[in-house]
């Protein structure tokens, strides 16, 4: 069983390539494990360790990739955005009305407003690409608590940022890379406000 490259998401996706320090984009490859991570035409994020084992293949989602693979795990990630939007709308409401002022009940209104623009954005984007309605379900269920809430929430927006540049930067899709990298940026400033209620 070869190490892999991975999106951090969904496991191995293509083989092929021989192992080497540096990726197709000239990245080095973090390999924690059996398993190694790259984060595609992102050069910010910190990479520390290489493959141990000069005769490793690894597996990439880059551009010599067929299409037709890449537009299959690209739709995977869609439906697991999908899934995530879903949920943070029905959390967020559950977290709204338990929230302890009118102003925090503001907030978390207007965040979870955006969640349903985005999940109706990528809905959208689904059925163009697939002629299909995807239906959505809930990926995790949302703490009763408030507290236990906005924590679960804060962690939830930290990944969904990382889920966001994922498929941003995995696809060539021009309208699908600029509403991802939108949402993220979205999701991230969602983050901030889930911190400073924890507080």
């Amino acid at each position: 069983m070869h190490p892999s490259i991975t999106t951090g998401l969904d496991g191995a996706i293509y083989q092929g390539y021989p192992a080497v320090q540096h990726g197709p984009w000239n990245q080095l490859l973090h390999c924690p494990g059996n398993a190694c991570h790259v984060h595609y035409g992102h050069g910010t994020y910190n990479i520390k360790q290489l493959p141990s084992d000069p005769h490793a293949y690894y597996h990439y989602l880059g551009p010599l990739v067929p299409l037709s693979i890449r537009n299959k795990e690209i739709l995977s990630l869609i439906e697991k955005a999908i899934d995530g939007e879903y949920s943070a709308i029905a959390c967020y409401q559950q977290l709204k009305n338990n929230a302890p002022s009118q102003q925090i009940k503001k907030i978390i209104h207007e965040i979870r407003q955006d969640e349903l623009r985005h999940y109706q954005t990528f809905t959208a984007l689904y059925t163009t690409l697939t002629g299909k309605k995807y239906n959505p379900k809930v990926s995790e269920p949302c703490p009763s608590s408030f507290k236990k809430g906005i924590d679960f929430a804060f962690h939830d927006e930290q990944e969904t940022v990382d889920l966001y540049l994922d498929i941003a930067y995995q696809t060539d899709n021009k309208q699908i890379k600029e509403e991802f990298l939108r949402a993220a940026h979205d999701e991230q400033n969602h983050a901030v406000w889930f911190l400073y209620f924890m507080k």
